[in-house]
């Protein structure tokens, strides 16, 4: 009965691993602007901690206050924690720490062993699965069933020291970039809070970061030790306002007015309790953006075509002007947009992608070589992004490259893990006569990996 019950804890572990991960990106949202800002920020401390190409920042819409990594050298950031927290200072702690996480090695999980999308549930299968393998089966089973949040606490809760070394990584980072600690003490002073709280109204941050009031103390005397001002200058101030009012535009239920004001509680510096006001910029951005997701296009569309007039320099504000004109259905004025945005951000696979994608919506055979290499260059910067490759052998179909087409869809399908699709596509590419020689190489790979046999004529 053991043995029986073990095995059902697996078996219910990995039902709900698979059907998360099979599902689509829910939950995660990539935007290039906000991505690079953030890890733009955090440049410094990233490589005092050894990562000398910085680390990924990767955004989840969440209304909860979180922040956590599962390995590699991504870090994942609820929007709950991005709006609520009450100085740039205080996201910029709450980062340092999980690179402190990162360094040590704290998490077990590498990065490419799950799904960017699909955190939770993989969470909850490898928290069942260690329990069953304990011979805790009873409980395995009432985690794999129902205790997603008890389940992630199980994996996500670290030890106390573990937290005490990531808390002194987060200190030593934040004065090697010069940022105040004083956002964070501030926000670990709310955390210690929490524990008058009943469990239920604890924050989520709360319970997979225990000892909360504990390590309070280390913070608060760092912060009283530090005697000069340390505050962010107002451009890096502004840059972070304006990434958290894009993710609430993009994010936040669009406003029945004509204009959605969205506001941010920040004070202008770690010891200036002075509300930080976004710049016009920013502001109007958030604007064009709620228009733009009511469908309100021209509106939009005005209000960018002026930013961008008056910010040549900006690559983020001609990526939206093509946005808007994509959506409308202006193919060459994106394209002229994407080319603009992309001279001023050459490293951003996302803009290659959307330059692509407008190549192949003007239905001109004579861009699609140019589309083809846009993409082939987002898909460098994104080899795991499933969407790249889709367009991209959508662009290869379009120019009659078939085979290149079929085996880029193998590609896809293996991110996805559809093996049955990826070992359909892979034997097509092989069955064209004239597939070239470096498109076979690659299907025959792809039936390798999937220890397939290659069928040929």
């Amino acid at each position: 009965m053991a043995v029986f019950c073990r095995k059902f804890a697996y078996f219910m572990a990995f039902l709900l691993f698979f059907q998360l991960n099979s599902a689509s990106a829910t939950g995660l949202i990539r935007d290039t602007e906000v991505e690079t800002v953030f890890q733009d920020a955090v440049q410094v401390m990233a490589e005092e901690a050894g990562f000398a190409d910085g680390i990924q920042i990767r955004i989840i819409v969440d209304p909860t206050y979180n922040a956590f990594v599962v390995g590699g050298k991504t870090i994942y950031i609820h929007t709950g924690l991005l709006f609520s927290a009450r100085s740039a200072e205080e996201i910029l702690g709450v980062i340092a720490h999980e690179i402190g996480h990162l360094a040590s090695g704290h998490a077990p999980l590498r990065q490419e062993a799950v799904n960017d999308a699909n955190l939770a549930t993989a969470l909850t299968a490898i928290a069942s699965a260690a329990l069953a393998a304990t011979g805790s089966a009873e409980a395995a089973v009432g985690v794999a069933i129902g205790g997603t949040d008890r389940a992630k606490r199980q994996y996500l809760s670290t030890s106390r020291k573990d937290e005490s070394v990531a808390d002194q990584w987060a200190l030593r980072l934040l004065d090697r970039a010069g940022i105040s600690s004083y956002g964070l003490t501030d926000f670990m002073r709310r955390q210690a809070s929490q524990r008058i709280l009943p469990q239920g109204r604890q924050s989520e941050y709360y319970t997979t970061h225990p000892s909360t009031k504990e390590r309070l103390a280390t913070f608060t005397e760092h912060t009283d030790q530090i005697l000069e001002e340390r505050a962010l200058s107002q451009s890096e101030h502004q840059s972070l306002a304006r990434a958290v009012l894009k993710l609430a535009a993009y994010t936040q239920p669009p406003s029945p007015t004509k204009y959605a004001e969205f506001q941010l509680d920040w004070t202008s510096s770690s010891s200036n309790p002075a509300k930080l006001v976004p710049d016009e910029t920013s502001l109007t951005y958030a604007r064009a953006i709620a228009l733009f997701r009511r469908g309100s296009l021209d509106e939009a569309d005005k209000l960018m075509s002026e930013l961008v007039s008056k910010n040549k320099s900006d690559a983020w504000l001609a990526e939206f002007a093509g946005d808007i004109d994509m959506s409308a259905g202006r193919p060459f004025q994106a394209v002229t947009h994407y080319k603009n945005a992309l001279l001023l951000r050459p490293d951003s696979p996302q803009i290659s992608l959307s330059l692509g994608r407008s190549l192949i919506a003007t239905n001109d055979k004579a861009l699609l070589d140019d589309a083809i290499e846009a993409l082939l260059t987002a898909e460098r910067g994104e080899p795991k992004w499933g969407f790249v490759k889709r367009q991209l052998a959508i662009a290869y179909g379009r120019d009659g490259r078939l085979a290149d087409a079929d085996v880029t869809l193998a590609e896809e399908a293996l991110l996805t893990n559809d093996k049955p699709r990826a070992t359909q596509m892979a034997r097509r590419a092989l069955s064209n006569k004239s597939a070239p020689d470096h498109v076979k190489a690659k299907a025959k790979d792809i039936l390798f990996q999937l220890n397939m046999p290659v069928i040929t004529d």
